[in-house]
């Protein structure tokens, strides 16, 4: 007989990828926490549900594409998490095999993610991020996350859609539209990108990215948690 406080821990940057999250995924076997744009954060929020009993912490939101192969909405799946510092925290086999078996996972990308302090804006630092670490994306949490998984001896997978391409830089404007929160700063952003009317183009294919890497969560998770359940005894 299970342990009624068993779940998995959801950790996502976003608000909005929290949304998605609790709109398709079981909500009595899930928590979720959103920890913006900070792996430190993303620790922390991580370690208390270590604490609380979770049974699996899984990172979960957009990603952006390191390997020059990848689409925007392309579904990559994190067998190891890289630092700058040369750590490496492995996801856990069991889970990354439990999912492999699923058929929404077929046409999922397996391998690194690169775990970043600073927001990855330009083409060429994504291409430099590529040719030292061979990882296939960059988010700003799941290294945190790993992390506290680790720390406690608790199973780790992280599950990401792309949203940039490794061919796509961010506009300045889009820099600063995450807040503390995970929500967005969509006035702030929008006001930037007046005072700069040449960077709208490049806003609009980034929310067409965005929207793309939503979409794939927003398809493939059910199935994918589906099978991480059962694994879980959840």
């Amino acid at each position: 007989m299970r342990d009624v406080d068993n779940f998995i821990a959801v950790i996502c940057g976003l608000k909005s990828e929290a949304q998605v999250i609790l709109r398709v995924l079981d909500a009595p076997k899930i928590r979720v926490g959103v920890s913006g744009a900070n792996a430190a954060r993303a620790e922390e929020i991580a370690r208390e549900f270590c604490g609380e009993g979770a049974a699996a912490i899984v990172s979960v939101g957009v990603s952006g594409g390191l390997d020059p192969s990848l689409a925007s909405g392309d579904l990559i799946i994190g067998d190891r998490v890289l630092y700058g510092d040369g750590q490496v925290c492995e996801s856990d086999r069991r889970l990354l095999d439990t999912i492999a078996e699923e058929p929404a996972a077929a046409t999922a990308k397996i391998g690194a993610l690169f775990g970043a302090d600073d927001i990855i804006e330009s083409i060429e630092k994504k291409a430099a991020l590529y040719r030292s670490h061979h990882a296939l994306g960059v988010d700003m949490e799941s290294h945190g996350a790993a992390r506290a998984a680790a720390s406690a001896g608790v199973p780790f997978l992280a599950i990401r859609a792309i949203a940039d391409p490794a061919d796509r830089a961010l506009p300045p404007a889009a820099l600063g539209a995450v807040a503390p929160d995970g929500s967005t700063r969509i006035l702030a952003t929008l006001g930037a990108a007046m005072r700069d009317p040449k960077q709208f183009p490049a806003l609009m294919k980034l929310g067409a990215d965005s929207s793309a890497a939503l979409k794939t969560l927003r398809r493939d998770l059910v199935p994918l948690f589906g099978r991480l359940f059962l694994s879980c005894d959840l």
